[in-house]
């Protein structure tokens, strides 16, 4: 199977990554959509090649991921000629699956996923949405693919990537503070980053719910910021926030 990436953005270039890292990887065709970033990932792997055109990208693969801006989908989409043969793997946010088979056509296979970027280390869990065998063992590659079977599904999966830039400035607020108490700064970074690693290795079985009980005793210090954030509404803020992210997803281009 040989892999084209339309668009070379920051999840396309980690998937790369992680892809082509891996011994017998397929080749891999990327547009010069990006061309610094292109060009840079041509460089670390020899089984990648940066295309002429979209157009080229197309005619030189069999599975095509397409990793453009919203904004511009509709826009890419209308200058390629996809086969029947193409199977279009789109990492696109809010484009929904009916638009993309009407746009891709005569493409017979169509599949919506989320990639993050932890793929890039082959750590990412990928959603995937309509079901495909093909698909789901491409992302397996790079951590773990996620099937769905519903497209409200995978839009809820989508609304819950929107916490990254915040989870990383909640650890940057943690780490920021602790230098401005006198710690030095590369001691804040790295006890954070371990704390933060080490409560993710959590028992997966457990709720999270749960697990928020057992890390606070009553009249304890996890208990007075756990109850100072929920009071202030950073928390309920925070489920706002995803219902707007919903709700913007659900307003997609049909």
């Amino acid at each position: 199977m040989r892999l084209g990436f339309v668009g070379t953005g920051t999840i396309a270039a980690a998937m790369i990554e992680g892809l082509a890292s891996q011994p017998g990887c397929e080749p891999i065709l990327v547009s010069p959509r990006n061309a610094e970033v292109a060009a840079g990932l041509a460089t670390r792997f020899s089984n990648v090649t940066v295309a002429e055109s979209n157009q080229a990208v197309l005619d030189g693969s069999d599975m095509v991921i397409l990793a453009v801006r919203p904004q511009i989908a509709a826009e890419v989409l209308a200058e390629l000629r996809f086969r029947p043969d193409h199977h279009v793997v789109s990492l696109t946010a809010a484009v929904t699956l009916d638009f993309l088979r009407k746009r891709a056509a005569p493409a017979a296979t169509v599949t919506r996923a989320i990639p993050l970027p932890p793929v890039a280390r082959r750590q990412g869990p990928t959603t995937l949405y309509p079901p495909d065998e093909q698909a789901k063992a491409l992302f397996d590659r790079l951590g773990m693919g996620i099937v769905l079977e519903d497209e409200a599904s995978f839009d809820a999966f989508s609304s819950a990537t929107a916490v990254m830039a915040a989870y990383f400035a909640f650890a940057h607020t943690v780490s920021a503070w602790m230098e401005r108490n006198g710690v030095p700064g590369h001691q804040a970074h790295a006890f954070v980053r371990q704390m933060l690693a080490g409560l993710a290795s959590a028992p997966a079985q457990q709720d999270f719910a749960e697990l928020a009980r057992e890390h606070q005793t009553k009249s304890g210090l996890n208990e007075q910021v756990f109850e100072t954030v929920t009071r202030d509404g950073i928390l309920p803020d925070l489920d706002g926030a995803l219902d707007a992210i919903l709700a913007r997803l659900r307003a997609a281009p049909r």
